[in-house]
């Protein structure tokens, strides 16, 4: 079952994964793109739609332009 892990302004968004799954990014702004990271070192690029499997823990997104004013909707589909 989907559950919403965050929903605001897109630019250092930092949201918890309960445990490894899918998470799904909705940006309010096509031209939104940034990274994500986590404190296991891991670094990946978010473009508006993607889909990535993540493990548990904190996370944090940062766009690469911060004058784009985006939210983003971080949806979270466990395994």
């Amino acid at each position: 079952m989907a559950e919403t892990l965050y929903e605001g302004p897109a630019h250092d968004a930092t949201f918890y994964v309960p445990w490894a799954g899918v998470v799904r990014f909705a940006f309010s702004d096509a031209r939104a793109s940034g990274y994500l990271r986590s404190g296991g070192g891991y670094l990946a690029r978010v473009e508006p739609g993607a889909r990535l499997h993540l493990s548990a823990g904190q996370h944090v997104l940062t766009l690469y332009d911060s004058r784009v004013m985006a939210r983003v909707s971080i949806v979270f589909q466990p395994d």
